[in-house]
């Protein structure tokens, strides 16, 4: 069975530590439920199917029972916090806890580095610049960005970025490459969360641009529509194929002269309209007469 620190779900370990034992033995959710001191012999159960949680207290009889001491079970318990979080700065400080048990106790994995990656929108600019200028000194790279940032912090900066291979030095001094021309958090389980508090500064930072930047050197523009839901998968597949173009297109550009950010949002403006109240627009779509 995997280790508990490679897993975002809880319940998903639970579940997984019971198949584990019942291959092997005559394990029951009763003797599970006895092991760990709970009066219901199917109350694990429940709460794997999602229909209940774990008390603080609970957590640890499950943490016990399943043979979790120290780090392994805090980091459970945290895992456990993550899930029954109501908002997101209280995930995130879950999030947080857990990478930084993780770290503590040697365990790297690449969605510790993500998370780091990700926690601030100067780490992928530092990333592009420095790879970019010929002296990539951090009071350079400071001069260089359009929002101030600390050259204390830029030197952190490039210090986490060539530690974990998304930057590594030139041969030449001053001068940096990158490890990869592109990065994605693909389908990491903290990639939701970890994101979204990306795209929220990045967000901040392009209301910013329209008082700190000129209109010529920047492009912002607006659409609204109604949808179904199958034009709006339909409008997804293409947003994902024109940010393909778009890395594609950069990927050949032999020099960088600026460093610019694309945000693409595409959110409701309303709630889902009744079946009962929707109307069409133009002609109604035909019926097909002959059905196969």
């Amino acid at each position: 069975m995997k280790s508990v620190y490679d897993y975002k779900d809880y319940r998903r370990y639970i579940l997984d530590y019971y198949s584990e034992q019942k291959k092997f033995t005559g394990f029951s959710w009763r003797d599970f439920a006895k092991a760990a001191g709970f009066g219901s012999p199917v109350y694990l159960k429940i709460v794997c199917d999602g229909k209940n949680g774990l008390s603080k207290g609970a957590r640890a009889a499950v943490a016990k029972a399943m043979g979790l001491e120290g780090y392994e079970a805090e980091y459970f318990a945290m895992l456990v916090d993550y899930a029954h979080a109501k908002t997101s700065e209280q995930k995130q400080k879950a999030l947080e806890k857990m990478n930084e048990i993780l770290a503590t106790n040697r365990v790297g994995t690449i969605e510790r580095e993500l998370f780091q990656y990700y926690s601030t929108w100067f780490h992928s600019t530092i990333r592009e610049l420095a790879a970019s200028v010929t002296d990539a000194s951090p009071e350079k790279l400071a001069e260089l960005c359009q929002w101030a940032v600390s050259p204390e912090v830029i030197a952190d900066s490039l210090k986490f970025l060539t530690q974990k291979q998304f930057l590594r030095k030139s041969t030449t001094k001053g001068q940096f490459v990158q490890g990869k021309k592109s990065i994605s958090t693909g389908k990491l389980a903290t990639s939701v969360l970890t994101v979204r508090n990306l795209h929220r500064q990045m967000g901040e930072l392009a209301l910013k641009s329209l008082d700190d930047v000129p209109v010529s050197e920047r492009n912002f523009s607006t659409i609204t529509l109604g949808l179904t839901r199958e034009a709006y998968e339909t409008i997804v597949e293409e947003l994902s194929n024109f940010r393909k173009k778009i890395v594609a297109l950069a990927a050949h550009d032999p020099q960088t002269e600026r460093v610019y950010e694309i945000n693409m949002q595409l959110f409701p403006l309303s709630k889902k309209l009744p079946a009962d109240i929707q109307k069409f627009r133009g002609a109604k779509p035909r019926k097909n007469r002959n059905p196969k």
